[in-house]
């Protein structure tokens, strides 16, 4: 079955999304307190006569943003009316223009769609006529056939008239008959609306259409026919302004209403409801719940979500973007909010709900029969389950989603987007790049655009050189900046617009140029500098330099992601969005093999050099006896290189700037001035991606991506970093991982961002702003927020900004052992590298720094150790061991109730306990056979794991075996006695988690 032939058995099957139908049938005897129908009055059960009013729900949803403040203006209506307009799986979501010219072949196929189904429930007896028959021969022919388009002409509806599913007037039931609930009545048109008819009569009916529904209706009670003036003249209503005001006022307007199947004697069903309160405001809602479930600015599905709790917070989350639908098969609702107690409430057009009698088994038809405010909590119990554990999507007509949402927010479809016949212009905020920097037939065509706040709906839509746009596939970057691009393998020759934009709202446009071939190379100066700085440093640069990180470290969701160098990743034309972006060739005659401390700078060097910007370094202290400090003048592009090539010069340059640049480089203190990296803000704009994290202790990450939080998972903070032998990994954001103390009286530790250097024509030379001209850099402003709290506050308040929404603790405890894994498995790595090296050696001892040289020196041992490893290693133990005493302290972060707190903190145990137990690993012993431990094995030996870190101990004592078992006796060398002691002397760094200065 496909999507759309689903969807038709929704509609058909389950009515327009409401309440419906007694259960009917045997069942077990009854008391006589279980009826088995009840009519109820309202207010309904669990809902106050005050919380039936509208002045209770605009004080509610004050909370959500301002009640006057338009949800989307009246632009933004016509483009969200236009994008559902844009056909999906071959039919529009949204309303038709009855003007627009009729698409016969795919509406033949509908119709022929339509009738197949009707006619498979009328023949196995599903369907029925009033009396429980089955259709007679005669009757069943109606449905045969072809309906071509004929005699279109349109009309005005004069009173309540039905519009029905099949070419029939008379009714189709289920059996046993219910009158109230006929599946023939696709919906009732209403006094004022106009009709479309498609075709000639046949059987007394005409096929016909409505801006929200296709069915057949016989001429009685229609208008006589109206011309296009007059079609354009009724159409013509001025709508209200959308505000959360507004929308509550008009929806409490209908409180009360009479319920209707189809709209039946004009009443409302579900969707009927909701297509008439959005009218009011020009949305143009499609008519059956299935579709409205995807008719919003965007909308989640949630059927994958069991806890009630985070299927609340989703709802609360998504009540901050605008109007809030919630919607499961046979139903849809419009969200009020929470009262005081936080019980989730709706306004919504309704038949009935169950409850469960006494006994156990018998149940009640509560029987509401019009539009109510009720507890979401109605049918606990009951055979289909209460309303908000049926609630399967989420619905808003509003704002676009925002970092709690984004991750499965499923985006209306964009507004036709056509060629700017006027200026053609970009911005800082928002600006299209090209790829590569002279685009030619020779080359793949990249165009990227970067939008520094999320651009909401918007598609980035490429035009080549014959006006048509070319079918590409967009590719979206998480950001912050929100980044996407998109690919032209083998572009033609000539002019070309890129424009990101949703319909007529443009957001930036750039024209440029195919050429038949790449530019010629020009010929290289002798002793010139590096290269030559041909652009500045701006805001959108910016951003483009931070979807290139992002991309270049993309990775699927749930991989561990290694490369053995950094040319391995610059050299992957799919991750590298600058790929010979200055000429053909180049990056395969690069050799860029950094360590942790390089890595950040060879990556902005890098992309400086593409883009012809200015890049400068520093040389700095150690900062072993004194805080780093750095020298005033700076290393730069400028530079003159020896070298016969663009290429061999930029190679020279960048192996200077990995002799000078070590890891202390961006550890100097926040108020310092003559220094690379400055810190910045603790919010999601400013830890883009390309911001440098440096821990206090000498270990360096680059900012890599941020992965939205999801329905079902939580969201990751990623670096990117290098070892000392150049692999190239990912890690996620964790105590474990990044390393941090507010504390800076000997180091500056944190997010820092990179100075935007200039270049000064009249000195010749590249300047830095100072950190007060960077207080107002915008996103990325010089600030020391991060030190102002304890390292506590630092981790929970970059946490905030990974996962906006509260997390469940069971999963959040899933996620650090994840996170624990990861750090195992690196280690893993770090210990065969190291076992390596001391075969190929002969096992000849290393020689062991003294004092805190242990952490930071140079040759074998910064190679092969693992002291600082092995310390983040002991530390992520904790943050795992310990969690469950955080959700003990602190219930509110995780969305759990106080009184809940022990409870769920033992739930949480359990899970880590299981969790410990069944996640295992290998590694090698000394004679060459496999040893299995679990991460319960690691955790239990956290206390050996503090001597573990020196590669002249056997690789059994560097995995903590216990002397004596059978895993140790296969060890056949130790660390010099004199080296032990030291270690032993040392050893208090390690169980205190204290790292020396």
């Amino acid at each position: 079955m496909n999507r759309v032939t689903a969807i038709i058995a929704v509609v058909y099957s389950m009515g327009f999304g409401c309440e419906e139908g007694a259960q009917k049938g045997a069942t077990p005897p009854r008391d006589p307190s279980c009826p088995v129908a009840l009519k109820v009055d309202t207010p309904l059960s669990g809902v106050t006569e005050e919380q039936e009013t509208l002045d209770y729900w605009l004080a509610r949803s004050a909370a959500y943003g301002p009640l006057d403040e338009p949800l989307l203006g009246k632009d933004a209506i016509a483009r969200h009316n236009l994008g559902l307009a844009t056909p999906v799986d071959g039919k529009p979501l949204g309303q038709t223009d009855l003007l627009q010219p009729v698409d016969a072949p795919a509406l033949a196929v509908q119709v022929d769609e339509r009738l197949a189904y009707l006619r498979d429930q009328i023949s196995d007896g599903t369907l029925v006529d009033a009396d429980g028959d089955a259709l007679t021969a005669e009757e069943r022919e109606a449905f045969d056939g072809a309906w071509p388009l004929a005699s279109r002409t349109w009309r005005r509806v004069e009173e309540n008239k039905p519009l029905h599913c099949g070419p029939r007037v008379a009714g189709l039931f289920k059996a046993p008959v219910d009158p109230d609930f006929d599946r023939n009545l696709c919906s009732t048109m209403r006094p004022g609306e106009l009709v479309h008819l498609l075709s000639q009569s046949r059987g007394g009916v005409v096929l016909a259409r409505t801006p929200y529904a296709l069915g057949w209706v016989d001429l009685d009670g229609l208008s006589a026919p109206l011309s296009e003036d007059a079609v354009i003249e009724a159409s013509a209503n001025e709508p209200l302004p959308m505000t959360r005001r507004a929308v509550l006022t008009e929806a409490f307007s209908m409180l009360g209403e009479p319920y209707g199947w189809g709209g039946r004697d004009g009443g409302y069903d579900c969707s009927r409801f909701l297509l008439e309160l959005f009218r009011r405001f020009g949305v143009e809602l499609p008519r059956h719940s299935a579709r409205q479930a995807l008719a919003g600015t965007f909308s989640i599905d949630v059927s994958g979500v069991s806890d009630r709790g985070d299927k609340r917070l989703l709802l609360e989350a998504a009540a901050r973007h605008g109007a809030t639908l919630m919607q499961f098969p046979g139903h849809i609702m419009l969200y009020l909010g929470t009262t005081e107690e936080g019980v989730p409430m709706a306004i919504h057009a309704f038949s009935e709900y169950l409850t469960r009698c006494d006994d156990g088994v018998n149940e009640t038809v509560n029987r509401v029969d019009r539009i109510a405010v009720s507890d979401l909590s109605l049918g606990e119990g009951s055979s289909r389950g209460d309303f908000l554990d049926r609630v399967t999507r989420i619905t808003v007509v509003g704002r676009p989603p925002g970092p709690g949402l984004i991750a499965d927010a499923e985006l209306r479809p964009v507004a036709p987007i056509a060629v700017p016949q006027g200026p053609c212009r970009d911005s800082q905020r928002h600006a299209i790049f090209r790829s590569p920097a002279r685009p030619n037939t020779t080359q793949p065509l990249r165009v990227i655009a970067t939008s520094e706040r999320n651009p909401g709906i918007a598609s980035l839509a490429v035009f080549g050189p014959n006006g048509e746009r070319i079918d590409t596939v967009e590719h979206r970057l998480d950001g912050p900046p929100t980044s996407r691009f998109v690919e032209v393998e083998t572009p033609a020759p000539g002019r070309y617009t890129a424009v990101l934009a949703d319909g007529d709202r443009v957001l930036a446009c750039h024209r440029f140029g195919v050429a038949r071939r790449p530019p010629p190379r020009t010929p290289r100066e002798p002793s010139a500098p590096a290269w030559q700085t041909t652009r500045s440093w701006n805001r959108a640069v910016e951003n483009l330099y931070a979807a290139f990180i992002e991309q270049l470290f993309v990775e699927p969701d749930g991989e561990d992601a290694t490369w053995t160098n950094l040319q391995e990743v610059i050299g992957d034309p799919s991750r590298n969005l600058l790929y010979d972006y200055r000429s053909p060739g180049e990056d395969a005659r690069l050799s860029l093999r950094p360590d942790c401390a390089d890595l950040p700078y060879f990556l902005r060097g890098y992309f400086a050099w593409k883009l012809g910007l200015p890049f400068s370094y520093r040389a700095c202290t150690r900062g072993r006896k004194a805080p780093p400090t750095c020298e005033p003048v700076a290393f730069s592009n400028l530079d003159p290189e020896e070298a016969a090539s663009d290429v061999g010069a930029f190679r020279t340059f960048i192996r200077r700037v990995g002799g000078v640049v070590h890891s202390s480089s961006p550890r100097t203190r926040p108020d310092e001035e003559y220094t690379d990296f400055y810190p910045v803000r603790l919010w999601r704009r400013a830890l883009r991606p390309g911001t440098v994290f440096a821990d206090p202790y000498g270990h360096v990450l680059v900012v890599a991506r941020w992965k939205p939080q999801g329905v079902e998972d939580y969201g990751v903070l990623i670096g990117a970093d290098a070892q000392p032998d150049g692999t190239v990994g990912r890690r996620r954001f964790w105590r474990g991982s990044f390393l941090f103390t507010p504390d800076t009286e000997r180091v500056g530790a944190g997010f820092k961002g990179w100075r935007p250097v200039s270049f000064d024509e009249e000195s010749l030379s590249v300047v830095q702003p100072t950190n007060e001209e960077l207080r107002g850099a915008g996103p990325q402003a010089w600030s020391t927020a991060q030190y102002d709290g304890t390292a506590d506050e630092f981790y929970a308040a970059v946490e905030g900004l990974i996962n906006p929404r509260p997390l469940d603790p069971t999963r959040m405890q899933k996620s650090l052992v994840d996170a624990l894994e990861e750090s195992v498995q690196r280690r893993l790595n770090s210990v065969d590298n190291g076992e390596a090296f001391m075969r190929s050696q002969n096992h000849s001892p290393i020689d062991m720094p003294r004092g805190s040289a242990l952490f930071l020196t140079s040759g074998p041992w910064e190679d092969y150790s693992t002291p600082s490893r092995d310390m983040r290693l002991l530390i992520s133990v904790d943050a795992v061991t310990l969690f469950p005493r955080q959700v003990a302290t602190h219930p509110a972060r995780f969305g759990v109730a106080s009184d809940a707190a022990e409870a769920t903190a033992g739930q949480v145990q359990q899970v880590l306990d299981a969790e410990l137990d069944k996640r295992t690993f290998e590694y090698t012993r000394s004679d060459g056979s496999a040893w299995q431990l679990s991460l319960a094995d690691v955790v239990a030996r956290s206390e050996a794991m503090e001597m573990a870190y020196n590669p002249n101990d056997c690789v059994e004592v560097r995995w903590g075996a216990p002397e004596g078992s059978d895993e140790f006796e296969t060890c056949g060398r130790r660390a010099p006695a004199d080296q032990q002691a030291r270690m032993g002397t040392y050893r208090n760094w390690f169980s205190t988690r204290q790292r020396p200065e």
